[in-house]
């Protein structure tokens, strides 16, 4: 994607290479300017050890001379070969000495006034001095103020010169740290461009494709580990959805094409009044399983989302299941249904509970051969109130243990229901904050439904 104005505002690439380029000119800056106080101040430390020197000599000179004249001509020797010196000697009589002319060495002691023997900086016509002055007494007898100053014009020149060098080095440095900066950055996002670009080949007919995870930075390989773990998960969802769609179709063709095909044989001849009659009790009921079929998807489908909140209250489990084995107790015509187990109380909905556990409670009971037995047992574990429907009969398969609660997920697909009990049944279960689970072997099939505990008898009652 071409990069434009309003994208290069938003470019990390940009920002990171900004980020190294302030850094870096906060790095030189700071260096520099360390650096260039360092050298004024190394370089006032030579001129003041040096001003100090000239000043002593002068004295030295001074106490031994027997007339200004003796101190003149001995302290001009001194200063031969003394080049940016500047001294002036003045008594109480006027000006004894100036050195190496009479204006400047005039000018700077009359700017000298407040100067003492800490160096101090003054500037005279345009120019930068250093100086210092003391008085002393001669051997003369006479007490004469001395001043020697330092032209340090070439310190600042050679100081104003290098730091006009530093930041146009600073500056290139910092052009220089943006453009290596945005190459490294552009670099080190190889990776991420590659995400994207798998990312974009991914479809939801391509879900079975993964992010490479060989060689990707240690910074991004928990966000491919987590990418690819969403797709694994979207992978198994566009599955079930896939196969769901299937089964819906399914389901709904078989009464859809029933009604289509009694309606066309009905027209297709003058039938009786009572014939019609026995043609609209039989679509009626193909309409009532298409109405389950639906309130049943809708139904889950709320549960899916969220939506299916219970009505809390408390209720006798015992109570509900000796109430639900009265009321299927007759499909049980050639099976013994028993009731069994503690009087649990628990926190729920009345009328789902009743659906989920019928829902068991009917499935046992289609699939328990003439002579077996169905037995409902309640009992409490790890403070959870636990009601578990068994019965005999043929075990569940190994493999169809995983889909038993999936939507119209049929073990015997010539039964009549439509496969979408169980699967309500969970979401029920669920929606109370409880959980069931299934276990079967060649003794009995048992479904286990554990729910919040409210509170507990200790009275034992069986049918």
């Amino acid at each position: 994607m071409a990069l434009t104005v309003s994208n290069w505002r938003h470019s990390i690439t940009l920002r990171l290479a900004l980020a190294f380029a302030l850094l870096a000119i906060l790095v030189f800056a700071t260096l520099g300017i360390y650096l260039s106080r360092s050298t004024d101040q190394h370089m006032a430390e030579l001129d003041a050890h040096e001003l100090l020197g000239k000043l002593a000599l002068a004295r030295h000179i001074g106490s031994q001379a027997e007339s200004p004249a003796a101190f003149a001509n001995r302290l001009s020797d001194a200063l031969v070969g003394e080049h940016g010196i500047i001294v002036a000697v003045d008594g109480s009589s006027g000006a004894l000495f100036r050195w190496p002319e009479e204006g400047l060495a005039a000018s700077l002691a009359a700017a000298s006034a407040g100067v003492g023997e800490q160096p101090t900086r003054l500037r005279e016509d345009g120019m930068d001095y250093r100086a210092v002055a003391g008085n002393e007494q001669t051997g003369w007898g006479e007490a004469v103020r001395v001043v020697v100053a330092r032209d340090i014009h070439h310190h600042t020149d050679f100081l104003d010169q290098l730091q006009r060098d530093f930041w146009w080095a600073v500056l290139a440095a910092a052009v220089l740290t943006v453009v290596v900066g945005m190459l490294i950055v552009r670099h080190s996002m190889r990776p991420v461009r590659a995400i994207a670009q798998a990312a974009g080949r991914i479809s939801a007919g391509r879900l079975a494709e993964r992010m490479p995870q060989q060689d990707v930075p240690p910074e991004l390989a928990e966000l491919v580990g987590a990418f690819n773990d969403m797709l694994g998960r979207l992978e198994e969802s566009f599955a079930r959805l896939s196969d769901f769609s299937a089964d819906l179709a399914h389901e709904l063709r078989t009464p859809i094409h029933s009604l289509r095909m009694q309606t066309e044989v009905s027209l297709n001849r003058s039938r009786s009044a009572d014939e019609y009659r026995e043609l609209l009790a039989s679509n009626l009921e193909e309409y009532d399983r298409l109405t389950r079929i639906i309130a049943d998807m809708l139904f889950l489908a709320k549960a899916d989302h969220g939506l299916i909140v219970p009505h809390r209250e408390r209720l006798d489990l015992h109570a509900l299941c000796e109430r639900l084995l009265e009321y299927y107790g007759l499909l049980a015509d050639n099976v013994a249904v028993h009731l069994s187990g503690a009087r649990l109380a628990a926190e729920g909905d009345r009328l789902m509970l009743e659906r989920a556990i019928g829902n068991l409670l009917v499935n046992a009971i289609h699939h328990t051969p003439a002579g077996g037995w169905v037995t409902v047992s309640l009992h409490d574990e790890g403070g959870m109130a636990v009601v578990a429907v068994a019965n005999t009969g043929r075990p569940i398969a190994p493999e169809a243990m995983e889909r038993i609660f999936d939507r119209f997920g049929k073990l015997d697909q010539s039964s009549e229901g439509t496969g979408l009990g169980l699967a309500i049944t969970r979401s029920i279960v669920l929606a109370h904050q409880g959980r069931i689970s299934v276990t079967s072997d060649a003794t009995a099939t048992v479904f286990s439904v554990a729910l919040p505990k409210s509170a507990t008898a200790t009275s034992q009652a069986a049918i």
